[in-house]
């Protein structure tokens, strides 16, 4: 079985990263060939993963050239909203099984994405959610998918770190400085704790993106005290988490978080906002806490009881690692979706 993963660009992302992930391990198994379709620009960050783990790659836009690539492939996998039009296009004529899966838990409505869904209503095989509230929102819309509708929650690939050593409690958050990622939140909370605990903190930015600037000065302006690293694109998860205690999301929306199912392998206990597919791995009180969107009161409180409560900041640790272990592995997860393109 061929496989053709397609994705809008190989930028640092959740997405992105679960796509290399997935194809690694489909490749392991016997008969099986996964590669991966970028419509992004030629040597972006994520490339030279996708080369060192000598995965087939190509990249186009053309809906011609698309339409020719896909003739060697019996599965094409679509990963990203904004490029099922172009693949419903080329596809629409050849017997090839179409994927979808949503890795976000908005629902486009606009008359451009109602011709989309049109088009795939006809010629989707599946159309995979990653978080159970991703699939209700959806069909809620679009109720005519109910047959094609699967959810299939994310995985990642296991790694063994060994955590660094700090006297300070080491807070990361991780994703793009976009709008729904939020990671003025995180700063407005730290504001909020107090001066003692702040000299205690660390606190780590990893990604690049639009808003990057406008949080570096809140920080300079907000928290002046304490250490703020704006780390950029980090490729390598192990140099993250093995510099991690804690992760903190604050997106305004999520599908099925892998920078919380990282953390979860690495032992990490997590913070999240309470959106999206973040409630399905982070279990309050368990191995993490969950907060409202936006609550950077709460955030703060949370942060302030695990500083001040090393053994719970462990304890959540090893219960992330525990569940990620029962149930996000990257080997379920790719067996899942070979059962699902059959």
């Amino acid at each position: 079985m061929k496989i053709l993963h397609v994705v809008s660009s190989l930028n640092v992302g959740g997405a992105e990263r679960f796509v290399i992930d997935l194809a690694v391990e489909q490749n392991k198994s016997e008969g099986i060939k996964a590669s991966i379709l970028s419509m992004g620009e030629v040597g972006e960050p994520l490339e030279q993963e996708v080369k060192l783990a000598a995965l087939e790659l190509h990249h186009t836009v053309k809906i011609s050239e698309i339409r020719e690539l896909l003739k060697s492939f019996d599965i094409v996998h679509v990963h990203s909203s904004f490029c099922l039009l172009r693949v419903l296009l080329a596809s629409f004529f050849n017997k090839i099984k179409v994927v979808y899966t949503r890795h976000n838990e908005r629902v486009h409505t606009s008359k451009k994405w109602q011709f989309t869904y049109l088009l795939a209503y006809f010629k989707l095989h599946k159309i995979i959610f990653v978080a159970d509230k991703g699939r209700v929102n959806y069909l809620n819309t679009y109720p005519k998918f109910l047959p094609k509708a699967q959810v299939i929650l994310n995985g990642v690939l296991a790694f063994n770190i060994n955590k660094t050593k700090s006297e300070l409690i080491r807070i990361a958050h991780v994703g793009r400085f976009v709008a729904l990622k939020s990671q003025h939140v995180l700063i407005e909370a730290v504001e909020k704790i107090s001066n003692e605990l702040q000299k205690k903190l660390e606190v780590s930015f990893y990604g690049n993106g639009e808003l990057l600037e406008k949080n570096k000065k809140l920080a300079n302006k907000n928290i002046p005290n304490v250490i703020i690293n704006f780390k950029g694109v980090v490729t390598n998860r192990d140099e993250i988490y093995k510099n991690t205690d804690v992760l903190v999301v604050t997106s305004e929306t999520e599908g099925l978080s892998l920078a919380i199912l990282e953390a979860m392998a690495s032992g990490s206990p997590v913070i999240a906002s309470n959106v999206g597919g973040n409630p399905e791995l982070v279990k309050n009180n368990k191995n993490g806490f969950l907060y409202e969107y936006a609550d950077s009161t709460k955030l703060a409180n949370n942060i302030e009881t695990l500083m001040i409560n090393p053994l719970k900041m462990k304890a959540f640790g090893d219960q992330s690692k525990l569940i990620y272990e029962n149930g996000f592995s990257m080997t379920k997860c790719a067996e899942l979706y070979l059962l699902s393109y059959h």
